[in-house]
């Protein structure tokens, strides 16, 4: 799972170097340098890509302090 989200964000960001960048301790924000339009446009694709929803009420800063917290967290909503 965390290698399609990598690739989601290489797409996001329109720059296929993003995977020899990104491991599970990026943050997504800090380490990646994604801005707010292109974290809406990461969530809607994985949204798509794992056919979950994201619930803005649970969601958190927290989830994007790293690539694991977010795998994590779209893990656990795939499980639903």
């Amino acid at each position: 799972m965390q290698d399609k989200i990598i690739g989601l964000i290489a797409q996001v960001k329109d720059d296929a170097t993003v995977a020899s960048r990104v491991d599970g301790s990026s943050h997504l924000i800090d380490d990646v340098g994604l801005d707010s339009l292109q974290l809406i446009n990461l969530i809607l694709l994985v949204e798509e890509e794992f056919a979950v929803e994201v619930d803005f009420e649970s969601f958190q800063v927290y989830h994007l302090s790293s690539l694991d917290h977010f795998t994590d967290y779209v893990a656990g909503l795939a499980k639903t």
